[in-house]
């Protein structure tokens, strides 16, 4: 058994965490249990409310922008480097701008903490502001430094210029310390980094969402006459959700209208989204539960324990996602749905194709095809049993060969 004065310690690293909404809070909680062996802290954003307990430190929005400054400065055209002097003049009377976002907050942090080489700092949502920050903790703590492991979820990496961001990652790439190890969640974002960059990244560093990926479900195919396909988490336009109304209107002109089965859309959202005017203000229609196709709108502010028993009360989840952006980045639904034996019926071409090709996923593209599809699950759910096992399975085995694993199995051995 370990003495705990020689337990390692993790920190982990979440500027988006700030309450109990979205998945940063779930990252946390699975970082822990992928690494039992290290005492955990938290660093989160300015305006964390404490509701995980006490974080070891908070990380200012103001250096961020500063940050943001500096890189126009550096790598912005004429108008942007002008943009940027005024900008740094006025937000902090100076036109020394910081090195990072905060890799100097983070070296205060370590030092406090008594963090050395043989620890780690993990940022699960990490960017190009978490990348320099890193960096620069890599040059103020010298042989010191813990390893870092930074987790990229997208190729936009926190900035929205392309041009800039593309200078401001081969910049950071050409000193990049051994001792950070960058990884992405899904395959397909590595292979475009890999790519496009040169990037030294492993793909596949997933972590459990909202829905435990250990607990095998009652068999049973549902027998009831009526069919739950699920519509997670906020609207927004790339998630497809201005779709929504099309997607249904097409199922039920496909709908026979003698058929028993009753197909009801389970729909998170706010009371102004079913509204007039709402981002599903046209699905009132079918709100009246008069029809074979019913809408149940569903709050989108509920615990996580509320949101587990929802996600385990459908039969399907639905995933119209925009491909321009999901075809690299990941998505938790699906996560939560391959953890709990979910059929998927999502946009062709999008990514975590590894998680949706063992029978459990039904491609589609336009709105009468997503119809369709869910007509097909809806009406013989016991085709996608085994493939739903198998994705599972997959996933299991996927989280317990975590990339970051060998990593650091190789640097104990050496110590």
């Amino acid at each position: 058994m370990t003495d705990a004065t020689d337990r390692r310690k993790l920190l982990i690293v979440e500027r988006k965490l700030e309450n109990n909404r979205g998945h940063h809070h779930t990252q946390v909680s699975a970082l822990k249990m992928l690494l039992p062996e290290f005492d955990a802290n938290v660093v989160a954003g300015e305006s964390y409310d404490g509701f995980l307990g006490t974080a070891v430190g908070k990380l200012s929005a103001k250096s961020i922008k500063l940050a943001r400054l500096r890189s126009r400065l550096q790598h912005g055209t004429a108008p942007q480097r002008f943009g940027a002097l005024f900008g740094g003049l006025k937000l902090a009377h100076s036109v020394r701008l910081p090195s990072s976002a905060f890799g100097a907050s983070l070296a205060t942090i370590c030092r406090q903490l008594q963090l050395g080489a043989a620890d780690l700092i993990i940022v699960p949502t990490a960017d190009l502001d978490s990348l320099e920050s890193a960096v620069e903790l890599a040059t103020i703590l010298a042989d010191k430094a813990p390893r870092v492991c930074l987790r990229f979820l997208n190729s936009e990496l926190g900035d929205r210029d392309e041009r800039i961001r593309a200078k401001r990652l081969r910049a950071i790439l050409r000193r990049l310390p051994a001792n950070i190890l960058l990884f992405t969640e899904t395959e397909e974002l590595a292979d475009y980094f890999r790519n496009h960059f040169k990037m030294p990244v492993e793909g596949g560093f997933y972590l459990p969402c909202s829905v435990p990926a250990t607990v095998v479900p009652d068999a049973q195919v549902n027998r009831e006459p009526r069919f739950r396909i699920g519509v997670f988490g906020e609207p927004r336009p790339e998630k497809g959700s201005q779709r929504l109304a099309n997607i249904v209107a097409a199922l039920a002109e496909l709908a026979d209208t003698g058929s028993p089965l009753l197909i009801d859309f389970v729909i998170q959202g706010s009371a102004a989204d079913f509204r007039e005017g709402g981002i599903y203000g046209d699905l009132r229609g079918f709100l009246d539960g008069e029809q074979n196709i019913i809408v149940s709108p569903q709050d989108n502010r509920i615990s996580p324990e509320e949101f587990v028993k929802l996600f385990h009360s459908v039969d399907a989840v639905l995933l119209p996602y925009e491909r321009a952006t999901y075809c690299l980045q990941g998505s938790g639904v699906v996560q939560d749905a391959v953890a709990g034996y979910k059929p998927v019926i999502h946009t062709r071409g999008m990514s975590m194709m590894a998680l949706l090709t063992h029978g459990n996923g039904v491609p589609a593209t336009t709105d009468r095809e997503f119809a369709e599809a869910i007509a097909v699950v809806a009406t013989d759910q016991g085709r996608f049993q085994q493939g739903t096992a198998r994705a599972a399975a997959y996933f299991q085995d996927a989280l317990a060969t975590n990339p970051l694993l060998p990593l650091l199995g190789t640097s104990l051995q050496g110590r």
